[in-house]
């Protein structure tokens, strides 16, 4: 995928924003039971996207691996699903989209770990 890294890195900022925003929404009116998508917003969106991308960034070899392109698209619409989910399992409504979301953030880590093993030790691994 092009520019991989710039992408995991774009959209990591715009989870930041917006955990950092949803945060003081969340204390303005003192809704604490949402604290959940608030960390979970920054940790697994801003934290974890802009680390894949500063990673992807180091290693060009693991940037042009297919695995980078599988990594973002799983990670992507898996943080979506738990994020998203999160509010609906603090209700106590349901938890699915929660549970499908978490094992697609846990697929796309093991995407980048096989990227990672497959392509950051290689002669062109580093820039």
């Amino acid at each position: 995928m092009k520019n991989v890294d710039r992408w995991f890195i774009l959209i990591g900022l715009l989870y930041g924003i917006f955990g950092m925003g949803f945060g003081i929404w969340m204390g303005i009116h003192e809704r604490m039971d949402l604290a959940p998508m608030h960390a979970h917003a920054n940790l697994v969106g801003f934290a974890a996207m802009v680390l894949f991308g500063l990673i992807y960034r180091s290693f060009p070899a693991m940037a042009a691996s297919r695995l980078a392109g599988w990594h973002f698209i799983i990670y992507m619409l898996g943080a979506i699903l738990f994020v998203a989910g999160l509010p609906l399992a603090v209700a106590h409504q349901t938890i699915v989209p929660t549970v499908i979301g978490s094992l697609m953030v846990l697929l796309g880590f093991l995407v980048f770990l096989a990227n990672y093993l497959m392509n950051g030790f290689s002669a062109k691994a580093s820039a």
